[in-house]
């Protein structure tokens, strides 16, 4: 073989490297470049859903025992708040209504415009005693400084009690009053951790 054609085929098998690394960094690039795109998309996704459909937060401390427990991670959805009504019974995340950047969990127990009274332990809506099967039957609600026992508290138009499961270690509307609608942030949907405590609330 002489030197010509030796040059021709070592020119060829430089040229099929180069070509070949530069295929490399374009597809590596692309790669990199979907990756990114992906990340993106999902960040976006993932905000939207925060701001408008879903809102995360972790139980701290034992307000809500027996149902939910301190560390515990729950999902709350947004939509129904806005479009629909919010019931007696219904798991409810606020804002607190004095550390607004704070967010707390209670259960509803008074609807707007409904008269609250306490009296021996019992909770009383308009004259009737207040069947909760969601808490032990001998659970006693003690009084608080604006919900107190045997006077009559009456719920505003834009208002909700709001209540701990655990009302012997709960602050909650005993204290504070009513909460206004517009604090309410979601409605309790579904407990993603720990694993073996996963399930929808409600």
């Amino acid at each position: 073989m002489n030197v010509s054609k030796t040059f021709i085929i070592y020119h060829k098998i430089i040229s099929t490297v180069t070509i070949t690394k530069t295929l490399m960094k374009s597809n590596f690039a692309k790669t990199i470049a979907e990756i990114v795109e992906v990340g993106i998309i999902g960040l976006v996704v993932i905000f939207f859903v925060y701001l408008f459909a879903g809102q995360p937060l972790r139980v701290t401390g034992d307000s809500m025992v027996p149902n939910f427990y301190d560390g515990e991670q729950i999902i709350a959805e947004k939509i129904s708040i806005k479009t629909g009504e919010i019931e007696r019974g219904d798991i409810v995340i606020f804002k607190h209504p004095t550390y607004l950047d704070r967010l707390v969990i209670k259960r509803v127990v008074g609807l707007p415009n409904e008269k609250i009274s306490l009296n021996g332990g019992r909770i009383y809506v308009d004259g009737r005693e207040l069947i909760e099967s969601y808490i032990p039957q001998n659970t006693s609600t003690k009084e608080g400084t604006v919900i107190m026992e045997n006077s009559e508290y009456e719920v505003p138009q834009d208002g909700y009690i709001l209540l701990g499961d655990n009302r012997e270690n709960s602050t909650d509307s005993r204290n504070w009053g009513a909460i206004k609608r517009d604090l309410i942030v979601g409605k309790g949907f579904v407990i993603y951790y720990p694993l073996n405590k996963v399930r929808v609330i409600g």
